[in-house]
């Protein structure tokens, strides 16, 4: 009797945080003070409860029966007959892979990585990454029932590990600094829980009657717990972190386990057809494309190259018409911006107009009307009005060649204008090493860095001007211009629809660039720029020396989502029907039907790109609010 009263008491201590008799009490005085506010607290109470609830019923009442469809057996003659079955190790793989990942996310280990020392606190990590790649052959080996072992075993588990990361007593017992009460307050519920699943569900068959409900009060009774430690706020911050981590691991658990027992029972769809559009294989992407596109600088050859060539050509369509239109509102959004706080009556309200114009114009609708007026404006191909800055006498051969059909401009050496790009980027290297120190602002100086400039354009400019190509047109037949064809290897093409994409997704960034450099000025204390003043400093000083370096503590952020909204945004070229990468994958959906792969690469193109201008952009923050002293 005294072992049992023993292990009685070592559970009572464990879980000492949860006195539901002293809660009670303190609860029923509160109720007699305060019966409005109680009964306030105790009705969103319920409602919290009736939305957890709600949501993990909901979630796991689909996923125990797609694992059931997924790993229940059916054989026949030695013939499978259940077309949905792929296997106990299978699903339970694909699970412990999925909770695996979250788990790594909530332990937040990851930045250890690269410190040695810190790596004692990765014993969890490790553990958890041995029981998932063994999970399979346990799981296999034990064979638990797959109407409600398996079930409450996949999705309960995670729930149960949520809870244990919320005590924080995992790293104790696995490097064996533990105490008594972290076993019984996490270990034995561990151990329970699982072997119950393997051997105990035939002997309490009521908890697995109903398995989503079963569940849903596992995971109500973990989320409430975390939920009420977490609002007493009487951890220190590191507690805090971990236990915020666990809770949150925990409440995406269902949508979690939803959506990877959703995926695998859409892919081994009893249904054929159904089953045929979730398989997700890009083989396809290796078969020729069946239409063509424009691109630059690669060039896709129609019949000869296979959808993945096409693909990256449209996805390098999508990258340059993107950073283009970047640099330009940035220049643009800057200059609108300073010049709406100008004390020029005139420049501060054309600068307003044009925000409060381009701002609350639709982006799609703007394009549009770009596109439309291009159509319109631009002389026909084969006009010879489509000539501007000089032509010959016979009208043949010019500067720059302007129709509906696009732009064509002078063809240079690519090497001599890589030689010009290295130039400039050479010379701006020198300036920066040059002024580490510090910059010198004097009148001297600033002639000094103009000439420098000046002739580093100029020479690069000469390198590129010494050998390129104007546009030559071949009038096959004089009388018919729509014969009219320009000489390969003696221009290059800008198509209106590249040309109406950037103008758009310039004028209608711009406008919230703009508003974003004026807020962020505006923001600075006055002191700064009165100091400014009183120090002798130009406008021209003032801005650049004291005014633009502080402002861009609070404009880099702002500006981080805009540049994604530019690289979104410009899934709207389907509007002006420049080849962009929804354009071509669009495309590729109706042509083949493979929607489901189609819509992935899709995602994780627009996903890769967003992450990438995210980090450039979060890195360069970190350079502009770094202290120096």
């Amino acid at each position: 009797m005294s072992f049992f009263r023993e292990i009685q008491n070592d559970i009572v201590s464990a879980f000492s945080d949860f006195d539901i008799r002293a809660r009670a009490n303190k609860f029923a005085e509160r109720a007699k003070k305060d019966p409005r506010g109680v009964g306030r607290e105790s009705a969103i109470l319920l409602f919290y409860i009736f939305l957890a609830w709600t949501y993990s019923n909901r979630l796991f009442t689909p996923s125990a029966l797609a694992i059931t469809d997924l790993t229940r057996s059916v054989v026949f003659a030695g013939e499978q007959l259940n077309p949905s079955f792929i296997g106990t190790g299978e699903v339970t793989t694909r699970l412990a892979l999925v909770v695996l990942v979250f788990f790594l996310l909530a332990q937040n280990d990851f930045k250890a990585l690269l410190r040695p020392r810190e790596w004692q606190g990765w014993i969890v990590s490790a553990t958890a990454i041995v029981i998932a790649l063994l999970a399979p052959f346990i799981v296999g080996s034990l064979n638990p029932s797959p109407t409600s072992g398996l079930p409450l075993l996949l999705l309960g588990t995670p729930i149960v590990v949520g809870f244990a990361l919320s005590t924080g007593d995992l790293p104790l017992i696995l490097s064996g600094r533990f105490e008594r009460i972290h076993l019984m307050r996490t270990a034995l519920p561990i151990f329970a829980f699982v072997s119950f699943c393997f051997f105990g569900v035939s002997f309490l068959p009521v908890l697995v009657e109903d398995l989503p409900r079963t569940l849903s009060l596992l995971f109500l009774l973990v989320v409430l717990s975390s939920a009420y430690i977490i609002g007493k706020g009487e951890s220190n911050p590191s507690e805090m972190d971990r236990r915020s981590s666990a809770f949150f691991f925990t409440v995406i658990t269902p949508l979690m386990l939803y959506m990877v027992t959703r995926f695998l029972y859409l892919q081994n769809n009893p249904d054929v057809n159904a089953a045929a559009r979730w398989d997700v294989d890009w083989s396809f992407m290796d078969s020729n494309n069946s239409f063509d596109m424009t691109g630059w600088p690669l060039i896709p050859e129609f019949g000869e190259d296979s959808r993945w060539t096409f693909y990256w050509a449209s996805v390098i369509n999508s990258i340059r018409a993107t950073l283009l239109a970047i640099v330009l509102c940035t220049i643009l959004g800057i200059t609108i911006g300073v010049l709406r706080m100008s004390s020029n009556k005139v420049a501060s309200g054309m600068a307003t107009v044009y925000v409060e114009l381009f701002r609350n114009f639709p982006l799609a609708i703007l394009l549009f009307v770009i596109t439309t007026q291009f159509g319109l404006s631009f002389p026909v191909y084969g006009s010879t009005r489509a000539w501007v800055f000089g032509t010959n006498a016979s009208e043949t051969e010019g500067i720059f060649y302007a129709s509906r059909q696009g732009m064509y401009i002078p063809l240079f050496e690519a090497s001599r204008a890589i030689l010009f790009i290295v130039i400039l980027l050479s010379v701006w290297g020198v300036m920066r090493y040059l002024q580490r120190d510090g910059v010198d602002d004097s009148n001297a100086a600033v002639l000094r860095r103009s000439g420098i400039w000046g002739t580093a354009i100029v020479l690069g400019l000469a390198l590129m001007l010494g050998d390129y190509s104007t546009p030559v047109m071949d009038k096959v037949r004089p009388e018919a211009s729509g014969s009219w064809i320009f000489v390969e290897g003696t221009y290059f093409k800008v198509t209106l629809m590249f040309t109406a994409m950037v103008l758009g997704l310039t004028l209608f960034t711009a406008s919230v660039v703009s508003e974003i450099v004026r807020g962020s000025i505006q923001s600075l204390p006055v002191g700064q720029v009165e100091a400014a003043v009183s120090l002798g400093l130009t406008p021209y000083q003032r801005l650049r020396l004291v005014i633009m370096p502080q402002a861009l503590r609070s404009m880099v952020p702002l500006l981080n989502s805009q540049y994604m909204n530019v690289w979104k945004n410009s899934s709207l070229a389907i509007v002006v029907a420049y080849n962009d990468v929804f354009y071509v994958i669009s495309v590729m959906m109706n042509n083949v039907g493979k929607l489901i792969p189609l819509f992935i690469l899709l995602l994780v193109t627009y996903q890769a790109g967003s992450l990438l201008i995210s980090g450039i952009m979060n890195a360069y923050n970190a350079r502009v609010t770094r202290v120096r002293i």
